[in-house]
C-alpha cells in the first residue's frame, strides 16, 4: 500500500465518521417504544402464547382459592416415599469403565439414565480423574455432584 492509497483510505474513514456523527447529533438516536401490557399480551396471543395474570393479581382473585385447594389435594396424594433419600456406597475398582460405574448407579436407583451419566462424565472430562475406592452417593445428587464425588 502506498502513501496516496493510505491517505485516501484514512480520508474515507474520517468522512464516514463525520456523516454518522452529524446524523446522530442532529436527528438523535431512535427512541425505543415500550409497548403497554395490553399491546404485549396482544402480540403474544397472536403468536400462539398463553398469557396469564401476574402473581400479585392472582392472589387477590377468587381463582387462586380454587388453585390452592387443588394444590393441597395433590400434595396429600404424593406418597412420603418421594421424600426419602436413597444412599449407596459404590466401590470403584481398578480398570472399571465409566459405563460399568453408570450401570451400577442405575441399578441401585441413584441415577435414571446410565448412558446419559456416562456421556456427561466423558464430555466434562471427569472420566480421566475417577478414583479407586468406596464412595457414598445419594439419589438426590446431580450428575456434577456424583462426578465430583467419584473424582475426589
Amino acid at each position: 500500500m502506498n502513501k496516496v492509497t493510505l491517505q485516501a483510505f484514512s480520508a474515507g474513514i474520517i468522512f464516514s465518521t463525520a456523516v454518522f456523527a452529524g446524523y446522530y447529533y442532529t436527528i438523535g438516536p431512535a427512541e425505543e417504544t415500550v409497548p403497554t401490557i395490553d399491546q404485549a399480551k396482544e402480540v403474544l396471543n397472536k403468536k400462539g402464547y398463553i398469557t396469564s395474570l401476574p402473581k400479585d393479581e392472582t392472589l387477590n382473585s377468587g381463582k387462586e382459592e380454587k388453585r390452592t385447594d387443588k394444590k393441597e389435594e395433590k400434595q396429600e396424594q404424593i406418597p412420603e416415599k418421594e421424600n426419602s433419600v436413597v444412599s449407596y456406597t459404590i466401590e470403584v475398582k481398578a480398570n472399571m469403565t465409566t459405563l460399568e460405574i453408570s450401570k451400577k448407579l442405575e441399578k441401585e436407583k441413584i441415577i435414571d439414565d446410565a448412558t446419559g451419566f456416562e456421556a456427561y462424565v466423558n464430555e466434562q472430562g471427569f472420566s480421566k480423574n475417577i478414583q479407586i475406592g468406596k464412595f457414598v452417593v445419594t439419589d438426590n445428587m446431580s450428575y456434577r455432584q456424583l462426578a465430583k464425588t467419584l473424582t475426589q
